[in-house]
């Protein structure tokens, strides 16, 4: 009974924050099958983060195929009349790109060392483009989940660091100047 109440809640403080220029069709948890592993629930970790950009949209929309090349994420969610690109969800083990996982998420550790680095994750990366005064507004929602590879175990939630929506960040910037 308390995560219908929870869904619901979040749901309605979502709605309060938008500012009504593009509304985001992306509920607060998604079931998603996931092989012969059942089904596993992503649930946001902290919200999606929002950086203000002193660049018009189509200039931001124009270079995030590239931005997501340069960091690994495969495109599978191309959007242009909401400007949302990104993955709504991708298995991946050790490293997205060049970078250990456990750069972008903390999913526990062992002895051994961090889970990301040695678990099968599931891994959700998207991001959407709003005009915001004379720049634009980036959001981006990053969701993870984590099992052992050598034990039948379900997928536990792990939590970003930031650093993945930071490195998306820095080379939007680094394109455009």
């Amino acid at each position: 009974m308390i995560r219908p109440i929870l869904a619901l809640a979040l749901a309605g403080a979502a709605a309060c924050a938008s500012s009504g220029t593009v509304s985001s069709t992306r509920p607060v948890t998604q079931d998603i099958a996931v092989g012969g592993a059942g089904t596993i629930t992503i649930a946001p970790s902290s919200g999606p983060h929002v950086n203000t950009l002193d660049y018009a949209p189509e200039r931001v929309w124009k270079v995030l195929p590239a931005v997501f090349d340069s960091i690994g994420v495969p495109v599978s969610r191309l959007e242009v009349g909401t400007k949302t690109i990104g993955n709504d969800g991708f298995k991946i083990r050790q490293r997205l790109g060049k970078v250990a996982l456990s750069r972008y998420f903390d999913c526990g550790a062992t002895q051994i060392g961090a889970n990301a680095d040695s678990y099968d994750m599931f891994v959700t990366v998207v991001a959407q483009v709003q005009p915001s005064g004379t720049g634009s507004r980036l959001v981006t929602n990053v969701e993870a989940s984590a099992r052992p590879i050598t034990f039948s175990q379900a997928y536990s939630r792990c939590t970003s660091r930031g650093a993945l929506e930071t490195r998306i960040l820095d080379a939007i910037t680094a394109l455009l100047k």
